[in-house]
């Protein structure tokens, strides 16, 4: 699994995140662990929501929801409800 999200993948598109923590693994995708949540650099944790619909051109960012981040290889998560900083 990527350690970065690419600028496709994150929630604010003006910042790079790097995953700094990953919970346990709850299941596999694609030959890839899915890990319960994760951990940015920023420090705001995001947990496993679904996995993302795939379209002719491959993954849609469209897909997203405010608060949430797409990781390869096609896992969105969404940001923490108890993080002080999610509106």
């Amino acid at each position: 699994m990527s350690d970065q999200m690419s600028d496709d993948e994150k929630t604010d598109a003006t910042e790079d995140k790097t995953i700094v923590e990953q919970g346990p693994s709850i299941g596999e995708y694609r030959r890839e662990s899915i890990p319960e949540y994760i951990v940015d650099s920023n420090g705001d944790r995001f947990e496993f929501n679904r996995i993302a619909l795939e379209g002719d051109g491959g993954l849609e960012p469209s897909q997203l929801e405010k608060n949430e981040c797409l990781i390869s290889p096609g896992l969105i998560y969404r940001k923490s409800r108890g993080d002080p900083t999610l509106n």
